[in-house]
C-alpha cells in the first residue's frame, strides 16, 4: 500500500505542475485558436498526443518524430497560418522553432528544463517544474509534458468550432481576394496563398505588408 500511495503523491505533483502552468496555457491556446480558424494546423516537434482520428486525417495536427535537422526533412511542411509548438530541446529543434518564428509562425514551447534555449527561442514558453523529489522524475517529467499538450489541444481545438470531417473551416470571400491582391501589389514576391495568410492574420493590407517587409529584412 506505501508504493501505491507513493505512486498518487507523484500523479499529483505532474497535475499540480500542469496546474500552475493554466495561465499561460489559457493565453497560448487563445492565439491557436485565431489560427486554427483561418485554416492553420499545428505541428509538433518531438510529441504527440490523443488526437482524434478525424483530425489527424484533414492534417489538423502533425506530429513530426524525431526533428529533421531542417524543414526539407518534413513530408508536410508548416506555412504562415500554422502553428509550431516544441517538446524538444535539441539544436535542430531550437533551429526549426528559431527559423518559423522569424517567418512570422506561431512558436511555443513546453518545457520542464530551468535553461531552455528552446523556450527561449520561442515566442510563448509553457514552463512547468516538477519537484526533484519525485519518484522516478523522468517518467513523471514525460507525463507532465504530454499532459500539458493534451491540454492544450484540446483547448484550442474546441474553442476553434472544427467541421466534423475537414478540419477547422475557413470561408473566403471577395473581400479578402481583393486585399490580397493588394498586399501583392506592394509586395510583388508574394504568392496568392501566402498573401492571404498574410491578411488572415494581420487583419490589413498595410500592417501585413510591414510584417512581410520587416521578416525578409530579418533573414537577409
Amino acid at each position: 500500500m506505501d508504493l501505491l500511495q507513493t505512486i498518487f503523491t507523484n500523479n499529483r505533483l505532474v497535475m499540480e505542475a500542469v496546474e500552475q502552468a493554466e495561465p499561460v496555457l489559457r493565453r497560448l491556446a487563445g492565439k491557436m485558436v485565431e489560427r486554427l480558424r483561418g485554416g492553420g494546423r499545428i505541428f509538433c516537434l518531438g510529441g504527440d498526443s490523443s488526437v482524434p482520428a478525424e483530425y489527424q486525417k484533414a492534417g489538423l495536427f502533425v506530429p513530426v518524430i524525431p526533428v529533421p535537422e531542417d524543414e526539407s526533412g518534413m513530408d508536410v511542411k508548416p506555412s504562415l497560418k500554422d502553428i509550431v509548438i516544441s517538446m524538444d530541446e535539441s539544436a535542430a529543434a531550437v533551429a526549426l522553432i528559431r527559423a518559423y518564428r522569424r517567418r512570422g509562425l506561431l512558436t511555443a514551447c513546453i518545457t520542464s528544463e530551468t535553461a531552455s534555449s528552446a523556450a527561449s527561442s520561442a515566442e510563448m514558453a509553457v514552463r512547468m517544474t516538477l519537484e526533484p523529489v519525485a519518484e522516478n522524475r523522468p517518467v513523471k517529467v514525460i507525463m507532465a509534458l504530454q499532459t500539458a499538450l493534451d491540454a492544450l489541444l484540446t483547448l484550442a481545438i474546441l474553442d476553434a468550432a472544427p467541421d466534423s470531417q475537414t478540419g477547422v473551416s475557413a470561408k473566403g470571400d471577395g473581400a479578402l481576394e481583393k486585399a490580397a491582391e493588394a498586399l501583392i501589389k506592394e509586395c510583388p514576391s508574394l504568392d496568392r496563398e501566402s498573401a492571404a495568410e498574410l491578411i488572415q492574420r494581420h487583419g490589413s493590407v498595410k500592417k501585413a505588408a510591414k510584417a512581410y517587409k520587416a521578416n525578409v529584412q530579418a533573414e537577409l
